[in-house]
């Protein structure tokens, strides 16, 4: 008498995702963040305080280092308001904007505004500049 062997169904469990596939920003390289850093006129100290990081943890990434993913989510916020700042004035002036008192803001410098994580006034005012619409 022949016996049959059942065939068993072999299930596949999903392998975990690593940390690297979960990531929801792309890896930015030091180099661009010494870019954009160059390109608005800011030192160290002040861009430092946009991630916020130390001053010396921004030198490490600047020369290689892997951000942790805060400061890759931080990294991408501050590209994209510089990228809408851009629209609305010239690009040489974002710098200086950013470290300069503003009545706009309660007589804050943009750059504290983004630190206290109110970065929805700075997003209101360029759509406002950009819309024509008045305050």
């Amino acid at each position: 008498m022949a016996t049959r062997t059942r065939s068993r169904k072999r299930t596949v469990k999903p392998k975990p995702r690593t940390q690297r596939a979960c990531r929801l920003v792309a890896a930015p390289r030091g180099g661009q963040m010494l870019a954009v850093r160059s390109r608005l006129g800011l030192s160290r100290d002040v861009f430092a305080r946009l991630l916020p990081v130390s001053t010396r943890s921004l030198a490490t990434i600047e020369s290689g280092g892997e951000p942790s993913d805060a400061v890759r989510r931080r990294l991408t916020e501050v590209h994209r308001v510089i990228d809408a700042l851009s629209h609305v004035m010239q690009e040489e002036a974002i710098g200086r904007w950013l470290t300069t008192p503003n009545d706009a803001f309660d007589g804050l410098k943009p750059l504290e505004v983004i630190e206290r994580g109110e970065v929805d006034r700075i997003w209101r005012m360029v759509y406002l500049l950009e819309s024509g619409q008045p305050d």
